[in-house]
């Protein structure tokens, strides 16, 4: 598996557009889509953390390269005080309710 973990700083008063822009994106499920998952810091309302999990390193590049996520990351960078931090890498390990841990 392969994915990102994106730090993300929005602007004031953002934060339900940016969530109301990724719901409208979920609907399309991408190829070797497995996961995501947004956290927004308690001490920060202004700052998520988007973790994002596919199956294998060419869907998620795929992904990035689909005009779609290029759409949508244009309407995120509207709605963003800074330039979001990306980091990409190979899932070592995932474990869900119930499961043994996975690579």
């Amino acid at each position: 598996m392969f994915g990102t973990v994106a730090k993300m700083k929005l602007k004031p008063g953002s934060y339900e557009k940016v969530m109301e822009t990724m719901k409208a994106f979920e609907g399309q499920q991408a190829k070797g889509f497995v996961s995501n998952a947004v956290y927004r810091s308690q001490s920060d309302p202004d700052e998520i953390w988007l973790a994002i999990v596919f199956e294998d390193e060419a869907s998620y590049r795929a992904n990035a390269d689909d005009p779609r996520t290029d759409e949508m990351s244009r309407k995120m960078q509207e709605l963003m005080a800074a330039a979001p931090e990306w980091h990409d890498g190979e899932v070592v390990t995932m474990m869900r309710a119930g499961e043994t841990a996975s690579a």
